[in-house]
């Protein structure tokens, strides 16, 4: 989620097009017509909504403190919908209620990142408290504390709570100005106790921890956390942290030392567990001086993400770093995961080289044309090339193109890349697919409501898969006969969030089915595509 750190510039960036919403005097936009989607829905999502149905659309969804997604193409979906900005539903405007479960709902899905931008483009937050005090939370945490402060200072509305004065006290403690610091913090124990809180202000105020022991589960004490010092500075706890705050801490820390030489740097990453051990593979993958560590590095990284559900998400982080890396015996190992990673990021080249080398193999190497006497006419001792046997080479190893059913995987989410589900090799390749079982019989159902030629056995496989009912479906078929189009694309969303490759037959079929009259047929090409890589991965 949070190598998306660089994104947040782009999102605050984002082209005019993208925010042709906002046109209108900002005193008078409502938090539900900000808009920061790179692709967003139309500005009459909400049509045929009221504050109740658009709230019961946003409560299916998971929230900051909810287990989450389990795919991340579900997430990325349920984001593109929820950062879209459109005229707010009947009775909406002005709910601050609904901005907050959308902003929460963004948080769970697409990350700090992108709700702290869209909170930071949404008007009036000096009166809307309970969305302000997201914007500080997220701003702290990020290390935008120039505007998170902007935003605690210039609250009108529930100023004097117990958080809005700690988060003063921070505010005036990196200000230099101690005594101010200590007096709202001295307020906000008056109200509410907080001693992880006090123990953090005093180390940055006196540079004396107080407490060896200090838990951390808000922005703000991350914050504060960052600039305290002193000695004695203790082992921070995060373990009741909100997920998304630990995933800050991570990317925010420390990148852990390696070896200077590479080799032992591999060797010893692969010994390293969790943040470490991901803090390792990213340096190893990024460095430019040898690539072939770097592909090995990558292929590791993947083959972790796999095994973790978030393939996608390191795969949109690294996938850039797929056409750099050499073609090697060691490195096609891990080809099938390049290819995967490349369509990602829509890296198509790198994609067909991958696939092609999975069929044929690395580049063998060749030997040099020995010199003979024709080469040394005319020259002088030093000039020739050298008159010396070659040599011999050991047998490099055979290579064995992966099984048939994942090249076949592969071949199919490249259609999908590249929206070539007419082609004629379709009927063939979902044919083959079918022999995946439950997983391929959902794949080719999703191509076949997308208006693929498809093999017509998956019918007869289709009968032969379990059903699957979800609250959510029902919501989404309401919405979708209502004309509700935003709710249609939230209730989808909820229906498979649990994953995408669990889900069942029937359910992808209501799923595209429904995005298609809502217009948003590219969005389910996306989510099949997302499946096939999750699956193949």
């Amino acid at each position: 989620m949070l190598a998306r750190a660089g994104a947040l510039a782009l999102i605050l960036a984002a082209p005019a097009a993208a925010q042709d919403i906002q046109v209108r005097e900002l005193g008078a936009l409502d938090p539900l017509e900000v808009n920061v989607a790179e692709r967003p829905l139309s500005n009459d999502m909400w049509r045929n909504s009221n504050a109740a149905t658009a709230a019961a659309a946003l409560r299916a969804l998971p929230g900051p403190d909810d287990e989450g997604y389990g795919s991340a193409a579900v997430a990325d979906f349920a984001g593109r919908v929820l950062l879209s900005g459109g005229n707010p539903p009947e009775g909406g405007r002005g709910n601050e209620a609904l901005a907050v479960l959308r902003a929460e709902r963004v948080l769970a899905s697409t990350g700090p990142i992108a709700g702290y931008a869209l909170l930071e483009r949404t008007p009036g937050l000096e009166r809307l408290p309970n969305l302000a005090r997201w914007h500080a939370e997220l701003g702290f945490a990020l290390g935008e504390t120039a505007s998170a402060c902007r935003t605690t200072n210039g609250l009108v509305s529930g100023r004097n709570q117990a958080y809005w004065l700690r988060a003063r006290a921070f505010c005036h403690a990196i200000a230099g100005e101690d005594a101010a610091a200590e007096l709202s913090a001295d307020l906000a124990s008056a109200a509410e106790r907080d001693s992880d809180f006090d123990t953090l202000l005093y180390a940055v105020t006196i540079g004396q921890w107080n407490d060896p022991d200090v838990s951390i589960d808000t922005g703000l004490e991350l914050a504060l956390a960052r600039v305290a010092s002193g000695e004695a500075q203790p082992q921070l706890d995060l373990s009741d942290a909100p997920s998304w705050l630990v995933e800050v801490a991570e990317v925010t820390s420390e990148p852990v030392e390696m070896p200077d030489e590479f080799g032992a740097a591999l060797t010893f990453a692969e010994t390293l567990q969790g943040a470490e051990r991901r803090s390792a593979w990213d340096q190893l993958i990024r460095q430019e001086y040898d690539r072939m560590t770097a592909g090995l590095a990558l292929g590791h990284a993947l083959a972790d993400a796999a095994e973790e559900d978030r393939f996608l998400t390191v795969a949109r982080r690294y996938g850039s770093q797929v056409s750099s890396v050499p073609v090697t015996h060691a490195t096609l190992a891990h080809g099938h995961r390049f290819v995967l990673a490349a369509l990602v990021v829509n890296d198509l080249e790198s994609a067909r080289r991958w696939r092609r080398a999975l069929d044929d193999g690395p580049p063998r190497r060749r030997m040099q044309t020995p010199a003979t006497i024709d080469d040394l006419i005319g020259k002088g001792p030093d000039e020739g090339p050298a008159m010396q046997p070659q040599p011999a080479f050991e047998d490099e190893p055979v290579w064995s193109p992966p099984a048939p059913r994942l090249l076949v995987a592969l071949d199919l989410a490249m259609a999908v890349a590249q929206n070539q589900l007419g082609r004629d090799s379709m009927i063939a390749i979902t044919g083959a697919r079918l022999e995946a079982g439950p997983q391929g019989v959902g794949d080719v159902a999703m191509l076949a409501l997308l208006g693929a030629p498809v093999s017509p056995d998956w019918r007869v496989a289709l009968l032969e898969t379990e059903a699957q009912a979800s609250p959510a479906l029902m919501g989404m078929a309401a919405a979708s006969a209502s004309g509700a189009h935003g709710e249609t694309a939230l209730f989808a969303a909820a229906a498979l969030q649990d994953g995408l490759t669990n889900a069942a037959p029937g359910t992808l079929m209501q799923v595209v089915s429904a995005l298609d009259r809502a217009g948003l047929s590219d969005a389910a090409r996306d989510l099949l595509l997302a499946r096939i890589i999750e699956e193949t991965a």
